[in-house]
């Protein structure tokens, strides 16, 4: 009997140390096993944690904490939901909104210039006055517009996330825009009735003119903002066909022209094919302004634009007019070289510079300078655009009416052929 129960512990023993050694060759061969006993150990500890956090007060750049959201204005999706907008952030709504109400505020104002000019020849203090209590009262509604847009971005500024520089520099823009207006409004307010008429009736003219200034530099600021937004979410090519046409010239705006390009280098992914763009300018566009008003203007430029249209070589396939800004015009070139650009813009150039315009029963005489690159296969928007703009603002610099180009050595005056040019005179509606 003693001897059958040593023999059942030895063999109790055997198979132990058997199924220990086993155990011990599943751990070291697969090391990824962990202990009921440890894994108890860590759920514990992630509870504790998880707990922890909840109940602690922790700062708003710590991960446990989420970051604050950005919340677009109903009033504002109301207004881009009536122009079928869709704005992704608060940044692009507020350029988008303010676009929008820039174009009525320089509506208004227009209107009150064409008013001035109306009593210009027989100008009365009483009309005068009635004038600049409209640009006051015009005035005052606008910064209040630009105060709300800031006060948008300023309160959702943690939220902006990857846009809080753009969302800052445009915060900075309202700034200077609205110390800009108040300096107007304060203007007007020293304005004396009781001098010469004729003399109140230029101050009033020169303000306006600033004030109109004031939006286009706005407008463009705001469009180069919503672009940039476009850009860095890559969706140009899912812009809508309305938002890349210009209303004035029926060519593609500056968001055209973005997409143009975007679609452009899509397609050629290697940058293998020739590109090259011009940027051209109506010469001395600000004493037309001046002279015949902001109204007359417009009409000028939408005539030059469709002009532009109808001499560009439309049937090469890849040759576009476009309206960059103001009286800025974009021509694009596509498997052109730049000299072959440069022979084509130095055309229509001529071809302006001996077209009569008449406006209103007067001769007009209208001039463009350009500025022609080509694109290099590193080269992103902002670089073209630069080369471009030099070669234009060289151009003006050193006598306007004339074409520059910047084949990678800096800007270069073209000594450019004369071309058979036909005499044209278009009346301007």
């Amino acid at each position: 009997m003693f001897l059958f129960l040593l023999l059942m512990i030895g063999a109790n023993l055997l198979i132990g140390f058997c199924a220990a050694v086993r155990v011990r060759q599943l751990i070291q061969s697969q090391p990824s096993i962990v202990s009921v006993e440890t894994a108890e150990v860590f759920l514990n500890e992630f509870e504790n944690q998880t707990v922890s956090d909840q109940n602690s007060n922790t700062p708003k750049s710590e991960k446990s904490r989420p970051e604050p959201e950005e919340v677009i204005p109903y009033e504002y999706l109301s207004a881009l939901e009536e122009e079928a907008i869709v704005a992704n952030s608060l940044v692009e709504a507020s350029a988008q909104v303010l676009r929008l109400e820039i174009g009525k505020y320089r509506a208004r104002l227009v209107e009150i210039e064409n008013q001035l000019r109306e009593t210009w020849y027989q100008p009365t203090e009483d009309a005068l006055h009635g004038i600049a209590e409209q640009l006051d009262t015009v005035n005052i509604d606008w910064l209040d517009k630009q105060a709300e847009a800031s006060q948008h971005l300023d309160s959702s500024k943690e939220g902006l996330g990857a846009y809080a520089d753009i969302g800052s520099r445009l915060c900075d823009t309202l700034f200077e825009q609205t110390a800009q207006i108040e300096t107007t409004l304060s203007n007007l307010q020293q304005i004396d009735f009781q001098d010469n008429l004729n003399d109140v009736c230029r101050k009033l003219v020169l303000e306006i003119a600033r004030l109109i200034d004031l939006c286009h530099d706005l407008r463009d600021k705001m469009t180069e903002t919503i672009v940039t937004v476009l850009r860095a979410e890559k969706r140009l090519g899912t812009v809508d066909k309305g938002m890349k046409l210009d209303s004035l010239t029926g060519l593609k705006n500056r968001t055209g022209l973005e997409c143009q390009l975007f679609e452009w280098w899509r397609d050629d992914i290697r940058r293998e094919r020739a590109l090259s763009i011009a940027a051209l300018d109506i010469d001395e566009f600000r004493k037309f302004n001046e002279r015949l008003g902001t109204e007359a203007g417009d009409k000028i430029i939408g005539a030059v634009g469709k002009y532009l249209a109808d001499c560009v070589r439309s049937e090469r396939g890849f040759e576009y007019a476009m309206r960059l800004e103001g009286q800025r015009f974009v021509l694009f070139f596509g498997d052109v070289g730049p000299r072959g650009a440069t022979s084509a813009v130095e055309r229509i150039r001529q071809t302006i510079d001996g077209t009569v315009f008449e406006y209103d029963g007067e001769e007009l005489e209208l001039h463009i300078s350009a500025g022609v690159t080509e694109a290099k296969p590193d080269d992103t928007v902002p670089k073209l655009f630069t080369r471009a703009m030099t070669s234009l603002r060289t151009a003006k610099k050193n006598g306007r009416n004339r074409t520059f180009i910047d084949e990678g050595q800096g800007p270069q005056p073209i000594d450019p052929p004369t071309y058979p040019i036909r005499d044209k005179v278009i009346t301007i509606q």
